[in-house]
């Protein structure tokens, strides 16, 4: 009877599974002489849908064309829609063109095989399709707004190169109305991503996203008012994301309470008027133009790429100097770039530019602050660039400062001046200048920070060039070096002054010593 029992053990099994519903189950498998593992499709459905909604979306839906049981579990458990040239054409295949009618067929055949509308976690179109292929697109969005999806993304910009934004009569319009209707709602929304479309905020029966938390425009031409339209209803809104979009200014009727990040990328604003007292990210890139961040004072980090003014032998240090300030006067991290291209004159330091504005405002909060220079005019030049001292008296409690220049070839005649009277700092500690042995005027200014800073721990003066254009070759580095060595050896620094070579700190350093010895 022992043996017997025995033998229907090794055919017979009893396991216990517990299902995502939280109940433990327990299930018999029958065990065959083919294999001892248990087959995927006896684990209960909740374990099998829990698993396809884990794959991605060609691997679940490769899945459904197993079989007919396949087939009705992923329909039931379909969470995710993502419609690009990747999942809908096969790698490698080059018997199918991707054309857009080719990928209008294939989504449409894909929904159709959905039959009822799932609730969907995410909804994403990627491909670059255009108006007069509306009437498609329409019954894609139809779909995602009676499905509820939570995470939309509607992105028609591949084919289209970089800084090109497109007419707006070729860009299909986005029908925000679809999700006022009936069968649709906008509450369930928390993401919308949309890429080169029409945004048109004019309809009367316009419904407002009020539980969306991030919005992200990319290549919009507007139809109507977005600033007083749009974003005023959406009270949950946290992260506001515009690039490449043609708008005069940026607004808002009334405060946003809960943004935190902004970023506005090549809109080419005018003016920009944000009411948001808990904003803590800012990111900018545009001409130079005064903005305001009414109420803003928990702003921990700002990114500002400052793009060429009209005039071609002005700067922006002025704008730096007075503007930014008193935008961002409680940032605690501030990375400032003056220009786009090399050939475009954005930071002049020619002989002739010595002066620059001054103000009251101060950056009472800024701990972390980051430079990038394109410098452009004579490299004897020593005036325009010691004007960068003024930012020790422009942030008192900073801590950290680096300075990335670049340049072309490298003289190093110059003569430490003695006459220009130190600011005394206390709280910087770490400097950093990238591109040091390129333009006289950036020793000066080491020369003039290490005077000042009282409690600086180290000096780091780094050949390498770190924002593109030509690089120095060795003969010019080790001429900078010895230079400097030579007109520092007799003074007497309360710090570390390193001289990095290819990059690396440790390697060739120049120590200076309170004694004087290099």
């Amino acid at each position: 009877m022992g043996k017997q029992k025995e033998g229907v053990d090794k055919r017979t099994a009893r396991k216990m599974i517990r299902s995502t519903e939280g109940c433990a189950k327990s299930i018999t498998f029958e065990r065959n002489n083919k294999s001892d593992d248990v087959q995927l499709h006896d684990l209960p459905n909740d374990i099998l849908g829990s698993i396809l909604s884990r794959l991605t979306f060609r691997e679940s839906s490769q899945m459904g064309l197993v079989s007919h049981t396949w087939r009705r579990l992923w329909r039931s458990c379909c969470r995710k829609l993502v419609f690009t040239s990747a999942t809908m054409f096969q790698p490698g295949n080059r018997s199918i063109k991707h054309t857009r009618t080719n990928f209008a067929m294939r989504v449409n055949s894909f929904l159709r095989q959905l039959r009822t509308h799932p609730t969907l976690n995410k909804f994403v179109i990627k491909f670059g399709l255009r108006r007069k292929h509306t009437r498609h697109v329409n019954r894609w969005i139809r779909f995602c707004s009676v499905s509820r999806a939570r995470h939309i993304t509607i992105n028609f910009t591949p084919g289209v190169k970089d800084f090109f934004m497109g007419p707006a009569n070729s860009k299909y319009i986005f029908p925000l109305n679809v999700f006022s209707g009936p069968e649709g709602s906008s509450t369930h929304v928390r993401t919308l991503h949309l890429g080169y479309v029409c945004l048109d905020t004019t309809s009367s029966d316009f419904m407002i996203f009020a539980n969306l938390k991030k919005l992200t425009l990319h290549k919009i031409s507007f139809l109507g008012d977005l600033q007083c339209l749009m974003l005023p209803e959406c009270n949950s809104l946290e992260c506001l994301s515009i690039s490449f979009c043609s708008l005069p200014g940026l607004s808002t009727c009334q405060p946003l309470q809960r943004l935190r990040c902004v970023r506005l990328h090549y809109c080419y604003l005018k003016k920009i008027e944000l009411e948001a007292p808990n904003l803590t990210s800012f990111d900018l890139t545009n001409q130079p133009i005064p903005f305001v961040l009414g109420g803003s004072l928990n702003v921990m980090e700002a990114n500002i790429k400052l793009l060429a003014k009209d005039s071609p032998y002005g700067d922006n240090l002025d704008y730096i100097y007075t503007e930014l300030p008193a935008a961002l006067s409680h940032v605690h991290k501030l990375s400032i770039t003056s220009g786009l291209f090399v050939h475009i004159l954005t930071l002049m330091v020619i002989f002739q530019l010595q002066g620059f504005s001054k103000t009251s405002a101060r950056f009472i909060n800024l701990r972390h602050l980051t430079m990038y220079l394109p410098l452009y005019g004579e490299p004897k030049s020593i005036s325009g660039i010691l004007r960068l001292a003024y930012l020790l008296e422009l942030a008192p409690a900073l801590e950290e400062l680096e300075l990335h220049v670049n340049g072309g070839g490298v003289d190093v005649g110059w003569a430490l001046r003695r006459n220009m009277l130190p600011y005394s700092h206390n709280r910087l500690k770490r400097v950093l200048i990238s591109g040091a042995t390129v333009w006289e005027g950036l020793m000066e200014l080491a020369y003039y920070i290490l005077r000042s800073a009282n409690r600086l721990e180290s000096m780091v003066l780094d050949p390498k060039i770190r924002i593109g254009g030509p690089q120095l070759d060795g003969w010019m580095i080790d001429i900078g070096r010895e230079t400097i060595k030579i007109f520092l050896r007799e003074r007497s620094f309360r710090a570390l002054l390193l001289f990095c070579k290819n990059g690396k700190i440790g390697h060739r350093i120049l120590v200076v010593t309170p004694s004087g010895h290099v």
